[in-house]
């Protein structure tokens, strides 16, 4: 394959090049230099492991840092900003882009602030087990620009031994820690470091809190390392062993280390006491202090759990059915986190608190007995909320959509939720030939679902754990979506759902039932002629029945997620219909008219990995959809699609395959005249993103970041058709099917809670059709065709994306 990047390109990137190269250092001093770039360089990379986060984190500590840039170091566009109005910042240190961070001032070399850095750096790796670790620097002077390089021999960390329980002063602890040493990763042949020390000190004080010992902490747990009993010089003194070792490459040719776990209990001397409850009192409409000695509350008792009300807010019975602590039983702090979790997943509550009182009147007890307290202070009963979109495509020229929604969230007093929205939108396009914006589709629909939280009929009570979450919903809609001179789509919708949660990373979606009645309403000519020609739109598009049923299982641990450890996302989903009603059929022959007939397997698997200032994000997700039964293709709303701005961002939303399937007909005629909604029973789609962050406002109330990114993938056909030839999926072609694009983004992120993201994108890669091939490409590649410089390709090939929130 032959790239050849146009003229265009290399201005561009030459423009770039000298526009943050010049004048970066025309306003420094004789003496000044111009902090360039800062190096991490490892002597020896020798049983040296995760390099990369170690570099990371080592550049992050150093304490002189270079000007911000924007994907390669020699853009320092903050300071090539700040350098266009020099005089005014130089004068005016208080300026409003100095302090949000728009522009930055010179990064003046500064030699003295080396060996602080040199101090931080052999600190960190002495934590990280590399105890004898060397750092040197050296600084090259050029052209006005300071390169400074640390150079670190780490040397062999430690690897652990073994672990000591000598140190525990008291035997039930003592017992305690070793039943569950099994969970630990505090092993042997581990290499020590001091983030594996604190998180066996936070593993040991979260089971002894959740047995009862609610005053422990991790100040109560201390390490003592020993160096003195481990052999490694004594095998070295010994030809043979080292020989053994060398040929059976074995991890243990390093110097090794025993660990003494100490728990000594504290001043306060109640860290080795358990706790129990007393009493419990519930606050559900807390309001301040006074409330917990006003006597003119009202007291309702439910199972030995005292609840106080202003008004009757919400049922006793629900709130119960969410608070794990127990009268006479042990505290456990998982207890604490459900608790909390529980009442707040309900939400009718803006907080909840839970607060211990020593019972006085048993204060001579060795038991710490306590009373709880939990206060909540109740969120609006009603809520209201809108969302506008805007985007663009290659079918239409400006699109919006706008939704309205209204949540009552404590229906009954039951802390059910009843949401309701209403959403509608349209697709305009400028028609050349009459100089003027046309509606080209338009799409209204409206949704109710009423929220239980916990399972309905028929799963009884004791049957499940609330402390899963459990929630049942019941659903209703209806859509209606205008292809204008095409034609009318209904879809009338309902689905029971149960959901509930397997663990704090796992959660589970069934829907016993669903139902779609789907009605082909007004159709125009040209559109029922293409019905007539196309066997595979006649049967997408037909009025249909369905009814299924579906489960999906989502894996998530990003959520507590700290800024340096990657997180990943799993979404796999199963869904049939026309299974009850073909058994219905087959007991009356013809009780169910038209209906349709599939499976469908869908996955959404994602990675991300989270440096300081940036993040990389990887997707990879698709389904296969299979009729069966007689039915040949899915029905139009069970179809895979691909393009948009949550999808392949260079094509346009449902303007991309099957496969290599290209129509020459539409070559030159006005695009809205055409039907151009592509769809397949089966997607694969892979995306990549890299984001990085770009300036703050507003004491960061405002984000600005930016994003290069990549997307490839497509739709296909699960069986041959004569009208979409190319269009069927078949492993060897996948290659030549796959469409890429690329573009750059900027995403403004409001206070965490809204953001708004532009995408710009355009293909580098399209199937290698039939079309292509005559025209002499033959693997669908155009790199070579890019000419960002012109105005008419610009036209034809960027495609803007207007959203909100990230593609994933």
């Amino acid at each position: 394959m032959k790239l050849n990047i146009n003229t265009y390109t290399y201005l561009l990137v030459s423009i770039l090049i000298i526009i943050s190269s010049c004048n970066t250092t025309k306003h420094l001093e004789e003496n000044e230099y111009l902090l360039r770039k800062n190096s991490i360089e490892f002597e020896s990379s020798k049983n040296l492991s995760g390099k990369n986060t170690l570099e990371d984190n080592l550049d992050g500590i150093i304490v002189q840092q270079p000007n911000s840039y924007f994907l390669f170091p020699f853009l320092t566009y903050k300071l090539w900003l700040y350098n266009l109005r020099y005089d005014k910042y130089q004068t005016d240190t208080t300026n409003f882009q100095i302090e949000s961070g728009t522009v930055e001032k010179p990064v003046i070399y500064d030699s003295t602030t080396i060996p602080e850095s040199k101090e931080y750096m052999k600190s960190y790796m002495f934590h990280q087990g590399y105890f004898y670790a060397q750092v040197e620097d050296t600084t090259v002077l050029k052209r006005k620009k300071a390169y400074v390089t640390y150079s670190i021999t780490p040397g062999i960390n430690y690897l652990i031994r073994q672990v000591n329980f000598k140190g525990i002063q008291d035997s039930a602890i003592s017992k305690l820690v070793k039943k569950s040493f099994k969970e630990t990763e505090l092993r042997a042949g581990r290499p020590y470091t001091a983030d594996l020390m604190e998180s066996e000190r936070t593993r040991i004080t979260t089971m002894l809190r959740d047995n009862g010992y609610c005053n422990f902490s991790n100040s109560n747990i201390s390490f003592v390392l020993d160096t003195t009993t481990n052999d490694y010089l004594k095998k070295k003194d010994n030809g043979l062993e080292e020989a053994i070792e060398f040929i059976t490459n074995r991890e243990q040719d390093k110097p090794t280390l025993d660990v003494y776990l100490n728990i000594e209990n504290d001043e306060d001397s109640n860290s080795f006491k358990l706790c129990a409850i007393n009493n419990i009192s519930v606050y559900p409409d807390f309001r301040s202090q006074s409330d917990l000695k006003n006597k003119n509350l009202l007291s309702k008792d439910y199972h030995g759990v005292e609840f106080n009300y202003h008004d009757y807010y919400v049922r006793n019975k629900v709130l119960f059915n969410h608070i794990f602590l127990s009268e006479n039983e042990y505290l456990a702090q998982s207890d604490y986190d459900r608790t909390i979790t529980g009442l707040n997943q309900l939400g009718i509550f803006e907080s909840v608190r839970i607060d211990y009182v020593v019972d006085s009147s048993k204060s001579n007890s060795s038991t710490r007995w306590l009373n709880a307290i939990i206060t909540m202070s109740p969120t609006d009963r009603f809520t209201f909320n809108t969302n506008f979109e805007v985007s663009n495509g290659t079918t239409y020229d400006l699109g919006s959509a706008v939704t309205l929604g209204l949540r009552n969230n404590n229906v009954l007093k039951g802390a059910n939720i009843l949401s309701s929205s209403v959403t509608g939108g349209i697709e305009t396009q400028y028609v050349n030939s009459q100089r003027e914006f046309q509606i080209v589709t338009r799409t209204f629909g409206t949704n109710l679902s009423l929220e239980f939280p916990k399972f309905l009929f028929p799963i009884s009570r004791d049957r499940y754990s609330i402390r899963n979450s459990p929630r049942t919903e019941i659903a209703a809609g209806a859509s209606l979506l205008d292809r204008s001179q095409f034609f009318t789509l209904l879809n009338l919708t309902s689905k029971f759902t149960y959901k509930w949660r397997e663990t704090k990373t796992k959660s589970w979606e069934v829907t016993p039932i669903f139902v779609n009645d789907i009605s082909l309403l007004d159709t125009s000519e040209s559109f029922k002629a293409r019905l007539d020609s196309i066997e595979y739109l006649r049967n997408s598009y037909r009025s249909t029945f369905i009814e299924g049923e579906s489960i999906a299982w989502t894996y998530n641990n990003g959520q507590d997620a700290k800024w340096y450890e990657n997180y990943q996302y799993v979404r796999l989903g199963f869904e049939e219909a026309g299974g009850i009603m073909s058994g219905l059929n087959a007991v009356a022959d013809g009780l169910v008219g038209n209906f349709s007939r599939y499976v469908k397997f869908d996955f959404d698997l994602r990675h991300f990995i989270q440096q300081r200032h940036a993040t990389t994000a990887f997707r990879f997700h698709g389904g296969v959809g299979l009729p069966y039964g007689g039915d040949k293709t899915l029905p139009y709303i069970k179809q895979y699609f691909v393009g948009g701005a949550f999808s392949i961002r260079g094509w346009g939303i449902r303007t991309l395959g099957p496969g290599s399937y290209f129509d020459s007909s539409t070559i030159d005629v006005d695009p809205s005249s055409i039907f151009l909604d592509r769809t397949g029973d089966i997607k694969l789609e892979l995306n990549g993103e890299y984001r990085f962050d770009l300036f703050s406002l507003f004491s960061n109330v405002m984000t600005f970041e930016g994003a290069a990114f990549g997307d490839a993938g497509n739709i296909w056909l699960s069986q041959p058709s004569d009208d979409f030839p190319d269009g069927e999926f078949k492993f060897d072609k996948i290659y030549n099917d796959l469409a890429v694009s690329t573009g750059l983004g900027i995403r403004a992120n409001i206070a965490e809670i809204f953001l708004l993201r532009f995408d710009v994108a355009f293909p580098v890669k399209y199937p290698a059709n039939r079309y292509l091939k005559a025209a002499g490409n033959n693997d669908g590649w155009v790199i070579d065709k890019i000419a960002l410089g012109r105005s008419d390709w610009r036209q034809e090939n960027l495609v803007l994306n207007i959203a909100i929130g990230y593609p994933f």
